[in-house]
Parts: C-alpha cells; sequence; structure tokens
C-alpha cells in the first residue's frame, strides 16, 4: 500500500497523512496532524521544513525505520 508521509528531518519522526485506495487517496490522521505539527521543536526557525513523500510501505521501511531513525507512527 501507498502512502503519503510528513517526516521532520531534525527528529526524524514521520506521520502518515494519506493512504492510495485504489486509485483514490484517502486522508488520515487529520485529527492528529495539528498537534503532530505544534510538536515540532524548530517550528519557529526560519528554515524549518518538513519533508513529505509518498512511499510504499516497504521501502519507507526500509529508509526510516531500520536504519535506527526515531518515530511517530500513526495509522
Amino acid at each position: 500500500m501507498n502512502r503519503k508521509y510528513l517526516a521532520d528531518t531534525t527528529t526524524h519522526e514521520y506521520f502518515c497523512v494519506g493512504l492510495k485506495k485504489g486509485q483514490d487517496w484517502v486522508d488520515n490522521n487529520q485529527k492528529f496532524l495539528k498537534s503532530f505539527m505544534g510538536s515540532r521543536p524548530d517550528k519557529d526557525k526560519a528554515e524549518f521544513q518538513l519533508l513529505s513523500g509518498e512511499f510504499n510501505d516497504n521501502s519507507f521501511f526500509e529508509k526510516w525505520i531500520r536504519n535506527g531513525t526515531n518515530f511517530l507512527f500513526q495509522y
């Protein structure tokens, strides 16, 4: 399954914001998105940015989890 993520490069936490079901994208975790965004430690810095991307589950886990990063993951 493909998912859309936001990833914080400072804390290495990531958050799933969308799931692909068939050909369509469905919002995911919208009720937790505001608290995730508000909890970013560097959010007030001018150069703050989050990475976003679309990953197949296998490639995402390979890239983030197996590399020993910390994570916040909500389905």
